[in-house]
């Protein structure tokens, strides 16, 4: 109750209420099995293809699930704001894009798709990390892909958090040639609503 008071702003109150404690318990539940799921394999990451105005594939975008060893598959809804909230996001964020680009370097070695490209949702935690651009450029390094086959998906809320510190990020990676994409464009600063 004190830390919904305390979110709520100054001169409020509020009761406890079992349900409160029900979902701070469930929380800490989820919190510890999204610690052990990275070091457990829990994640997988499924490719929903992209098509030119002909219909063509031309790529992917990557989409994390999370494989509950006991619940089954968890939507990214149900954990990204926890993983974001514990930091967790980071490695998590970093193994979606080393495994996206080892599925991009896979699907480019076979002919007729060496112009396949990988989009990958790039989370606002993980792009605010100071090695962020060494650690892209070390993984399409390592894996060999061209830095053309990967667009890396930003909200226009993470790049309008601190315009300068994204305008230079998204600079240092436009030079190595990764593509850049907006994610959820028009839900924020750009919405009619707002």
């Amino acid at each position: 109750a004190m830390y919904r008071a305390k979110t709520a702003g100054r001169n409020t109150l509020r009761f406890f209420d079992p349900a409160m404690q029900a979902s701070i318990e469930m929380r800490a539940l989820m919190e510890g099995e999204l610690r052990r799921a990275l070091p457990q394999q829990q994640f997988q990451l499924l490719f929903q293809p992209q098509v030119d105005r002909d219909h063509r594939v031309v790529g992917a975008e990557a989409l994390l699930r999370w494989q509950h060893p006991q619940r089954g598959v968890i939507l990214p809804g149900q954990f990204i704001s926890l993983a974001e909230e514990t930091g967790l996001i980071v490695p998590i964020g970093q193994w979606v894009l080393e495994t996206a680009c080892l599925q991009l370097r896979a699907w480019n070695a076979v002919h007729g798709r060496e112009n396949l490209r990988v989009a990958v949702n790039v989370s606002a935690r993980q792009f605010r990390q100071a090695a962020f651009v060494a650690s892209v450029s070390d993984v399409v390094r390592d894996t060999g892909i061209s830095p053309g086959n990967l667009t890396l998906e930003l909200t226009e809320s993470l790049i309008l958090e601190n315009v300068i510190d994204s305008i230079e990020k998204m600079q240092a990676l436009k030079a190595l040639g990764i593509r850049f994409s907006m994610d959820d464009f028009g839900t924020g600063y750009s919405s009619l609503s707002y």
